[in-house]
């Protein structure tokens, strides 16, 4: 009776080995299915990514120039506005390209404008009474809405708009029109071949002012690739 049995409990002690064995194999795999799944979520981060992506652009969007209406009127010759009676371009502080790139500021953020830009100081004349800011702003308000332009804002650039593009990129690209300090009134006149943006900024006591106007356009292509009888000149 005692050898029939003892068989029985070497299988039964076999059994219950390979029971316990499947059951520590099925733990461990389990366990690394749930690891896997762990490792795998952090994947889903770049969603957020692209949504915020998505939301900075159309919060960057604050004004859609397809609101301006359409004008005819006749602008004259670039940079279409003169300064006020009894002033004068300040030539050594005035640059004007063919080619260039403007920031103009629609009351929350910096857009960049490309295309042809005047950037002038004006400077009241040798004894010649100063205007007021009143006057210059009323004077170029009056000027450009008879052109059909729409005034975008009529602000101080906020510093965090600067902060995003640089203090220095603004101030190249800008001059005095981008200023924390005086309140720039920025207009766009919408034509069908068209579209000019133009920058009043007041600047302060001393009576003279600034006028940045950018006309939107393609960079004209003037590099070439050198022919060899262009190089025997050379």
């Amino acid at each position: 009776m005692l050898q029939t049995f003892r068989p029985f409990l070497i299988a039964l002690t076999l059994a219950s080995g390979l029971t316990a064995c499947g059951n520590k194999d099925k733990t461990v795999e389990q366990t690394t299915e749930t690891t896997a799944t762990v490792s795998e979520t952090p994947a889903a981060a770049p969603a957020a990514s692209e949504t915020t992506a998505t939301a900075d652009t159309a919060k960057a969007a604050t004004f859609d120039i397809n609101t301006v209406p359409v004008t005819s009127a006749e602008l004259g010759t670039f940079p279409y506005l003169s300064p006020l009676k009894g002033y004068s371009v300040n030539t050594s502080n005035s640059e004007e390209y063919d080619f260039e790139r403007s920031y103009v500021y629609d009351g929350k953020n910096l857009v960049p404008v490309e295309g042809k830009v005047s950037q002038r100081l004006i400077d009241e004349d040798s004894g010649e009474k100063k205007a007021s800011q009143l006057m210059i702003q009323r004077n170029y308000e009056d000027l450009l809405k008879g052109l059909g332009a729409v005034k975008v804002s009529s602000s101080k650039v906020a510093q965090a708009a600067i902060d995003k593009i640089g203090s220095d990129e603004a101030y190249k690209h800008g001059k005095w029109v981008l200023s924390t300090d005086y309140v720039t009134d920025t207009y766009v006149i919408r034509q069908k071949n068209k579209e000019v943006w133009t920058q009043v900024t007041p600047l302060g006591s001393d009576g003279n002012y600034a006028i940045n106007v950018t006309e939107r356009a393609a960079m004209p292509q003037q590099a070439t690739i050198m022919k060899a009888d262009e190089l025997k000149k050379n």
